[in-house]
C-alpha cells in the first residue's frame, strides 16, 4: 500500500471474490433449471469492478502509464489466449461449434466490447469476456488521470464520472442488472459505463479506508458491525439468489449494499469478516479469474457432447445436472489457475515485468 511500502493482503476479500465468481457461474448455468432463481447474479460483475477499483488505488505505484498498462495486459491476456486455444481445439472435434478467427481478433488484443465492434464470436457466445477489456482500459484511464490531476480535482472528476455512468446505465437498462453489448447514444458502451462507475466507486472506498474509519473499535461496536455484516450478507443472498424482485425496484440498491459490506470486510472489525480471514480463502479467491473465464465455454462443450446424448436425463434431473456442472466449473477453474495462470504469471513477472 502506498505510504507503507507494502501490499496488505485481505484474505476475507478473497472469500468474497470466490463467492462472486461462483454466483456468476450459477447465473449463467441457471438455464437448465425450471425455477427462476439467481436472476440478478450478473450484478456480481459490478462488484468485481468495485473490488478492482479499491485495489487499483489502494496499491497504486509510482510508475508511468505505459509500464502499468504493460503489466495489466500480461496479467489478463494469457487466460484469454488459453480460452481461445481451447475453443479452437473443441471446434476441431465438435461439429456443432463454429469458431471464427475474424470475430475474435479484437478479443485476443483486449479491444472487444468497448465500442469498436459488436459482441460476436460464433456458437460459443463468449459474451462473458466483455469484462476483461473493460477492466483493462478503464483501469488505465483511471491510473492516468490519477497521475495528472491534483486530488481536489480528481475527486470531483471521478465523482461526476460515477454519477454520470450509473445514471446513464440504469435509466437505459430499466433500472435492472446486466448488459454489456449495447451502445447508448452512439458513444457510451453500457459495459464501459459499468466499469467506469464501479472502479470509480472503488476509488472512494480506498479513500475512506485510508482514513482508518472503523479501525480499533470497542467490543460493543464490533458486535454491532457483526450484526450489520449478517444483515447485509443475508440481504444480498436473498435478493440475488432466491427472488426475481429488485430491491427498491433498482439494481443500484445492490451496489450500495455490497459497497457497505465490502468496506466492513476491509475494516476487519466484525467477527464475520475476521472469520473469513484465512489462507484457505486466498487459495480459492486467487482462482476467481480463471473460474470466470473458463466456466461458460466448458458449459457449451458439455452441451454439445454429454448433454446432447443424454438429454432425457438432463431434463429429468435438472437440479442434479446444475449442481454437477457448477462444481465442475469451479474445479476446472481452480485447476487452470494452478497449472496455467499462476506459473505463467510468475514466468512473465520474472522475465518481462
Amino acid at each position: 500500500m502506498e505510504g507503507k511500502n507494502i501490499i496488505e493482503r485481505f484474505k476475507n476479500i478473497d472469500f468474497l471474490r470466490f463467492i462472486l465468481a461462483v454466483m456468476i457461474v450459477m447465473f449463467h448455468y441457471r438455464g437448465c433449471l425450471s425455477i427462476k432463481i439467481f436472476s440478478h447474479c450478473n450484478v456480481c460483475v459490478d462488484f468485481f469492478f468495485i473490488i478492482a477499483g479499491f485495489f487499483l488505488f489502494n496499491n497504486i505505484k509510482n510508475e508511468n502509464t505505459f509500464t502499468f498498462a504493460r503489466k495489466r495486459f500480461w496479467r489478463l491476456v494469457p487466460m484469454i489466449w488459453l480460452l481461445l486455444l481451447i475453443i479452437i481445439i473443441a471446434d476441431i472435434f465438435i461439429k456443432e461449434t463454429s469458431f471464427s478467427f475474424s470475430n475474435n481478433i479484437l478479443r485476443a488484443l483486449l479491444l472487444s466490447n468497448i465500442g469498436f465492434a459488436p459482441s460476436v464470436g460464433g456458437t460459443f457466445q463468449l459474451g462473458v469476456l466483455w469484462f476483461v477489456p473493460v477492466l483493462f482500459w478503464v483501469s488505465i484511464f483511471y491510473f492516468y488521470i490519477h497521475k495528472i490531476f491534483e486530488k481536489k480535482y480528481l475527486n470531483l472528476i471521478i465523482w461526476l464520472i460515477i454519477i454520470f455512468s450509473y445514471t446513464l446505465y440504469y435509466t437505459n437498462n430499466g433500472f435492472g442488472t446486466g448488459g454489456h453489448s449495447k451502445t447508448l447514444y452512439h458513444f457510451a458502451d453500457i459495459g464501459v459505463l459499468r466499469g467506469l462507475a464501479g472502479i470509480g466507486l472503488g476509488y472512494f472506498i480506498s479513500m475512506l479506508y485510508k482514513t482508518d474509519f472503523l479501525k480499533n473499535c470497542t467490543t460493543c461496536i464490533k458486535w454491532f458491525i457483526t450484526g450489520c455484516e449478517v444483515f447485509l450478507m443475508s440481504f444480498l443472498a436473498y435478493y440475488l439468489l432466491f427472488t426475481t424482485k429488485l430491491p427498491g425496484k433498482s439494481g443500484f440498491v445492490y451496489i450500495v449494499t455490497f459497497s457497505m459490506l465490502f468496506y466492513l470486510f476491509l475494516s476487519k472489525q466484525g467477527y464475520i469478516s475476521k472469520f473469513f480471514e484465512k489462507d484457505f480463502w486466498t487459495a480459492l479467491g486467487n482462482s476467481s479469474y480463471a473460474i470466470y473465464i473458463m466456466h461458460f465455454p466448458m458449459f457449451r462443450i458439455l452441451h454439445f457432447t454429454i448433454y446432447k446424448h443424454y438429454s432425457d436425463f438432463v431434463s429429468t434431473h435438472s437440479i442434479l445436472v446444475f449442481a454437477i456442472q457448477t462444481m465442475l466449473a469451479i474445479l476446472f477453474g481452480i485447476f487452470i489457475h494452478y497449472i496455467f495462470e499462476k506459473p505463467v504469471g510468475k514466468y512473465l513477472k520474472k522475465k518481462f515485468l
